[in-house]
């Protein structure tokens, strides 16, 4: 009997019109990632407290589902975009996405292809996304989804011919740019940009699966890490100023995506010293921008 190896595994998604229901002879598409621990379900366990004379455990039941998927990705162009709409609860419009309030879910299949098993995770939604741009080093990030049921696994897949992902290249971190207040940045080591739903699942009696998907407030945040050359920005953070943070990655093709986080508050700030630098990482806080409708903007461009 053959054992199960991660270069065999496969996600597939299609989007959901009812949470947690997989439409009727779905068309799924391939999810790209870079493997992670697959299709989680934590239950809490409910033990017996009755005393007995044999002082053995009387009965033990198992509590509410909480599934829940972690994707960890390269990021490339047009590999992300509709888990980047369940992300903002946005929609695309001329290649825009902003921050937004409709919810936006998936059924994701977990497949073992080289033994014919799969699992299903339905009313998937992403509760947070975060993206890393570091020096010498390809983009990547993870998009945490909590679903509201995972069906046991299962001989049949529910698309056995999903469409392919694309190929497009991903991200490194030779092409781009960083500005803060609209200037550009030259001495950027590092970029991390955070976006947390807060989403909570609701539970209700004679259930243990989600009732419903509750989105709480979206909080922006993340680091930006630069060489010790000036001392504005840590000056913002002092004074209490507030600014901007854009950063663009760039493919070879000439794909790209813009990310925007309007306005800005630093909310401390870090000094790493050794002997032949000193690098200053300052954390931030994403605040909603009057101007543009959104906290997170994200803008792209491909060909």
């Amino acid at each position: 009997m053959s054992i199960a190896v991660g270069s065999r595994r496969q996600l597939i998604y299609v989007a959901e019109s009812t949470l947690g229901t997989t439409p009727a002879n779905p068309v799924c598409k391939v999810l790209r990632n870079t493997g992670g621990n697959g299709i989680q379900l934590n239950r809490d366990t409910l033990q017996s407290n009755e005393m007995r004379s044999d002082r053995a455990i009387a009965d033990v039941k198992y509590g509410n589902k909480k599934p829940s998927l972690t994707v960890p990705f390269e990021f490339s162009a047009e590999s992300y975009d509709d888990l980047l709409e369940s992300a903002l609860f946005g929609t695309w419009a001329t290649n825009v996405l902003k921050q937004g309030t409709t919810l936006k879910s998936f059924s994701i299949e977990e497949g073992h292809t080289d033994i014919g098993q799969y699992q299903v995770l339905t009313g998937a939604v992403v509760n947070s996304l975060s993206l890393s741009v570091r020096v010498n080093s390809i983009v990547t990030g993870s998009f945490a989804l909590i679903g509201k049921n995972a069906s046991a696994y299962s001989d049949t897949s529910i698309d056995s011919t999903p469409d392919p992902a694309p190929t497009t290249t991903p991200f490194d971190s030779y092409t781009g740019s960083l500005k803060e207040g609209g200037s550009t940045i030259a001495v950027v080591t590092g970029i991390d940009l955070n976006l947390n739903n807060n989403i909570e699942q609701l539970f209700t009696l004679f259930d243990d699966a989600t009732y419903q998907i509750a989105p709480g407030r979206a909080q922006v945040s993340g680091n930006v890490s630069l060489y010790f050359e000036s001392t504005s920005l840590i000056n913002k953070y002092i004074n209490d100023t507030e600014t901007s943070l854009e950063f663009t990655l760039q493919d070879g093709a000439g794909n790209s995506y813009t990310f925007l986080v309007p306005r800005v508050k630093f909310s401390g700030y870090d000094k790493a010293i050794s002997e032949n630098q000193i690098v200053i990482t300052l954390p931030f806080q994403g605040l909603y921008d009057s101007t543009e409708g959104t906290a997170l903007k994200v803008t792209r461009v491909t060909v």
